[in-house]
């Protein structure tokens, strides 16, 4: 039987799973505060959420935002040439403190079926991303302010602006370098078949708590 003095894991989610919050808390003022908002009627609000976002997780320092991209050809530079490359279907983790884009994560998921918590990711197939860890390499491209969460709909747009190098290599089945990579997919849908497992789920990945 639990003390009212123990710790307790509380997570906060609006009915389609949208996380509010994650905390811990003693149980005497867990049940409180279930008393309180009884009767007050407290209402807890997202923010207006991004096209396509498949997870909101508030923290102490600011926002974690999980979006989807899907699959698509798109136009990327890569040795001063503009070339057009299908990619995969990915997800963006944007982890952002105040009004700054602080670090930005991709990895590859294949495209079937609705992305939950234990979803397979796989690795990013091209470059300009740390592959063990999905952090993504700028360069000196900087990430602007932003006021709203909503404007996370068209940051990815910088990603895919900055040229592409061949200083990460790439993770593909195709054991292939950027460059012949790149041509494989030029103006053709990226070959899921492609992709290598990180043997571990959208869940583990991402750190998640929320069922």
């Amino acid at each position: 039987m639990r003390s009212f003095t123990d710790l307790v894991d509380i997570t906060q989610k609006q009915a389609n799973g949208v996380i509010l919050g994650e905390y811990k808390m003693s149980l005497s003022d867990f049940i409180k505060s279930l008393s309180s908002s009884s009767t007050d009627g407290v209402r807890h609000e997202t923010p207006i959420l991004p096209n396509n976002c498949i997870k909101l997780v508030s923290t102490i320092r600011g926002y974690e935002v999980l979006i989807e991209l899907p699959k698509r050809k798109i136009p990327v530079e890569y040795r001063k040439k503009q070339v057009t490359i299908g990619f995969p279907r990915m997800i963006f983790k944007y982890s952002i403190v105040g009004e700054s884009i602080r670090s930005l994560k991709i990895v590859a998921v294949k495209d079937s079926g609705r992305i939950n918590e234990n979803t397979g990711v796989f690795y990013f197939p091209y470059s300009n991303v740390h592959h063990s860890s999905g952090e993504v390499c700028m360069g000196t491209n900087q990430f602007p302010k932003i006021d709203c969460l909503s404007q996370l709909d068209s940051v990815h747009y910088l990603f895919f602006a900055a040229p592409f190098g061949d200083d990460y290599g790439t993770m593909s089945l195709a054991g292939a370098g950027l460059s012949e990579l790149f041509n494989k997919f030029i103006d053709r849908e990226f070959d899921d078949d492609l992709l290598i497992p990180m043997n571990s789920t959208v869940k583990e990945f991402f750190n998640l708590n929320a069922e």
